[in-house]
């Protein structure tokens, strides 16, 4: 070999050494590697691929670049959707072991067969079991969506989770509202969600769902804490089902007073204690009646809240199919 090809030949190789060097990269992927790494995380053969390339086949640091990685692509695409209506979604509920506090959220996307999947059902009841950390009242109230945002799932908070799923399943998803409840005053609470999907883990998510708050002095007798926590659970199914507005009478005539009810309903449409309770036994007050009686202490619902998603976002024309395609593929 003359002079001047070795000298070309020593030089390339040279260069590949010291440009793999510095980059630090592996030069060819561990099979073994791969296949524990997709194991941890079933991303597609590809990425896995760029993962322990850009490690050296280290498989803590490729788990870790992949996380990265499905922030920073969720961030993008949460870019390019942010303005699609998220329409459709699923509401998820969280209630305590001891049935004092509980939260409520919704959870919205552009499709339902995004609503319907696992890895969407999963993120809205984990969401749902942090907002218990805000229950600190007897009476259930609004939580802040950007301090609900703040709280962590695993090792990253909620905001970055929603928008590394975005990145996951390709849809705008938003984090609408959030309620919660909690007190260990002679308060029981019970959820109830309607066409509940299930996740993984004993996650679930679903259309509607609600939850009422009852108070009884009588829940600090084991003999009576059963029959309130079955009443707290057919009262949740009934504010989920019929839809009540008001929880007494004279809180619909108050509203009715101040203007801000309008609607031509009667009480027994759109008051709780008015309707007739959905498991027979008269109107939800006369139900409760009964109850005192039966537990020797008055039986009052304090709160109840009901969730449907998609309530109050207007839903666009829907685009043609060809045109439907390609917003889902962008």
């Amino acid at each position: 070999m003359s002079a001047a090809k070795m000298f070309v030949s020593n030089s390339m190789l040279r260069s590949s050494i010291l440009g793999g060097f510095l980059r630090g990269y592996a030069t060819k992927v561990d099979i073994k590697a791969l296949k524990r790494l997709r194991e941890l995380n079933p991303v597609s053969m590809t990425k896995a691929k760029e993962a322990l390339l850009s490690t050296d086949n280290n498989i803590d640091q490729a788990l870790q670049w992949l996380e990265d990685d499905a922030i920073k692509s969720g961030a993008k695409k949460a870019e390019k959707v942010k303005d699609r209506a998220a329409t459709e979604g699923a509401i998820a509920i969280h209630v305590n072991d001891a049935l004092t506090a509980a939260s409520i959220i919704e959870l919205g996307c552009e499709t339902d067969f995004v609503a319907r999947n696992s890895t969407f059902v999963d993120l809205a009841s984990a969401i749902a079991q942090s907002g218990v950390d805000f229950a600190n009242s007897a009476v259930l109230e609004n939580v802040e969506i950007s301090e609900l945002g703040k709280k962590m799932l695993a090792d990253r908070t909620v905001a970055d989770t929603v928008t590394e799923t975005i990145g996951r399943l390709g849809e705008n998803i938003v984090l609408r509202r959030a309620a919660a409840v909690g007190s260990e005053d002679s308060v029981i609470v019970s959820g109830y969600v309607h066409s509940a999907v299930a996740g993984t883990n004993g996650a679930s998510a679903g259309k509607i769902g609600g939850i009422v708050v009852i108070k009884s002095d009588s829940l600090s007798k084991d003999n009576h804490r059963a029959t309130l926590s079955q009443l707290a659970r057919r009262l949740a199914q009934q504010v989920v089902g019929y839809a009540p507005r008001y929880r007494t009478v004279a809180e619909w005539e108050s509203a009715k007073a101040a203007g801000t009810e309008n609607s031509e309903d009667l009480p027994e449409v759109s008051v709780l204690e008015a309707q007739q309770f959905l498991f027979g036994g008269g109107t939800v007050s006369e139900v409760l009646e009964k109850v005192s009686k039966g537990v020797g202490s008055p039986v009052e619902v304090t709160s109840f809240v009901r969730f449907e998603r998609g309530e109050g976002v207007e839903k666009a024309a829907k685009p043609d199919f060809a045109e439907e395609v390609r917003q889902q593929l962008a």
